[in-house]
């Protein structure tokens, strides 16, 4: 490799080795829970309209809501951002800490008033321009939550019970804002989790009851997360201080 050819990828390295802190606004945060509220509204009534109603059991494995993926692609089609579904699940099921998708939709968090981003700079000016712009990055974590927010309403559920594992050999320390958390439904797979990280100095298993309005993508509703893995996952949002993830 030539010298030039060295220089030049040193400076693109600092240019992009760029930390980036976005804080979450009250204002922005506001904003988006009272659009979330009248999109909520709106997949329950598109949901009754649509024929989709709980059996007398009201388990989410039976309903409709969960069961038939059209249901889910349907809703994100009306919205026009089923081509944001396909990507961020699929990468998310792969391998989310590659490439720069899931980093363009924490960013979309960020902005929303969600949660804050902390981590380095996007990359790939093109996860955010086009088709995967900031605002339809917005409009399908906003559709999203609303289709679930509505469907376990339908249900009568208000929480979920959740487990996640965490294990290193450093001290383990509370959560980072990561923008999204990985839990499982599954105790049996949190304890298969957990024996995996039986080498480690340091391991935990949490479990809590988490509001369902933290939740964004389930292997429920979304078949990338059954299709090549089968660990009963929650994708949810972060949130700061106070619950063990």
């Amino acid at each position: 490799m030539s010298q030039s050819t060295q220089d030049a990828l040193k400076i693109a390295s600092h240019r992009l080795n760029q930390r980036l802190q976005v804080p979450t606004q009250a204002a922005q945060y506001a904003n988006t829970e009272a659009q979330l509220d009248n999109l909520t509204a709106q997949a329950q009534n598109w949901l009754t309209k649509a024929g989709h109603h709980p059996d007398a059991a009201r388990s989410a494995e039976t309903f409709t809501a969960f069961t038939d993926p059209k249901v889910l692609s349907t809703w994100l089609t009306q919205h026009d951002t089923q081509h944001i579904e396909t990507d961020v699940s699929n990468q998310y099921v792969s391998n989310p800490h590659a490439g720069e998708t899931i980093k363009a939709h924490r960013l979309a968090l960020a902005d929303l008033g969600l949660c804050a981003f902390e981590g380095n700079i996007l990359r790939d000016p093109t996860e955010l321009s086009g088709a995967k712009s900031m605002s339809h990055r917005k409009r399908h974590i906003l559709v999203r939550l609303a289709f679930l927010r509505a469907a376990f309403h339908a249900l009568g559920i208000t929480h979920i019970p959740l487990y996640r594992v965490i294990y290193s050999d450093a001290p383990l320390t509370p959560p980072r804002p990561t923008g999204f958390v990985s839990a499982t439904f599954s105790q049996s797979v949190a304890l298969r989790f957990l024996k995996q990280g039986q080498a480690k100095r340091h391991a935990a298993l949490y479990w809590q009851q988490v509001p369902v309005t933290r939740v964004f993508m389930t292997h429920l509703e979304a078949p990338q997360m059954r299709s090549l893995y089968n660990e009963h996952e929650a994708l949810l949002l972060s949130t700061p201080a106070g619950p063990l993830f």
